[in-house]
């Protein structure tokens, strides 16, 4: 009897929680007004850079996803034999309003807590910013700084901020928009 009061209860939340997915009056909508801000940022590029002191090259792929609720931003680059991918997914979280990023990579996963981050906007320049620990353990926060240089060149400043405050440059990559 007590199972079935449970699953009764499951059944309840489910129902409640995915109503506005299967309800045809109200139909969930795309952040549109907030993802357009990333609108000069679409394209595919060309990358180049210094990242932890290494070069590197490769693409990056800047596009919608997930039927326009998402901008997904797909880098795969080389340094040598090392061959990256990272995709970063970016939505608009009307709750907490503030943009939500996760992030996924060939490297093995990121200690809890630490592949969502949040976004936003300093003027035009879009700063992406996660809680991570520096390689010596000491907590702090990697921040990506994203702006168009020109209408054809984005350049991504990475940089690390101990919780201590000192801030260290971790890398600069420019992106030329591919014709």
């Amino acid at each position: 009897m007590f199972a079935v009061r449970i699953a009764a209860l499951a059944v309840i939340a489910f129902a409640q929680g995915t109503q506005a997915q299967t309800d045809p009056s109200n139909i969930p909508q795309p952040p549109t007004d907030a993802l357009v801000r990333f609108q000069p940022f679409l394209g595919t590029y060309t990358v180049t850079g210094n990242f932890a002191g290494q070069e590197w090259a490769g693409t990056l792929d800047v596009r919608p996803a997930v039927k326009g609720w998402y901008v997904e931003w797909e880098f795969n680059v080389h340094s040598g034999p090392i061959d990256r991918q990272l995709r970063l997914l970016m939505t608009w979280d009307a709750g907490a309003e503030q943009y939500r990023i996760w992030r996924f990579e060939t490297l093995p996963p990121l200690p809890s807590g630490t592949a969502e981050g949040t976004g936003w906007f300093k003027g035009d320049e879009l700063v992406m910013e996660w809680a991570m620990p520096a390689p010596d353990g000491e907590a702090g926060t990697i921040r990506n700084r994203v702006q168009m240089e020109a209408a054809d060149t984005l350049v991504i400043v990475t940089e690390g901020e101990r919780a201590s405050g000192d801030i260290q440059r971790i890398g600069v990559m420019t992106a030329r928009r591919r014709l």
